[in-house]
């Protein structure tokens, strides 16, 4: 059995990729939690789970990983 999944969802698994989602969602929400939930129901529908507990955990993950870069 051979599963075909799209690679816009697969690149969802990578926090670059959730993160390059979540920006995307940011051109169509008022705020950055709006974007972040409409992030985290694409994953949710596509991996059966969320990725991070909330809101507040991505934004710490996304500041961690943004200080690492710099």
């Amino acid at each position: 059995m051979k599963i075909n999944i799209p690679i816009e969802v697969l690149t969802l698994l990578s926090p670059d990729g959730f993160e390059k989602k979540f920006h995307f969602y940011c051109s169509e929400t008022k705020t950055y939690a709006e974007a972040y939930e409409k992030t985290e129901q694409e994953y949710e529908a596509a991996f059966g789970k969320r990725k991070y507990s909330g809101y507040d955990s991505f934004r710490v993950v996304k500041n961690k990983r943004l200080k690492k870069r710099n």
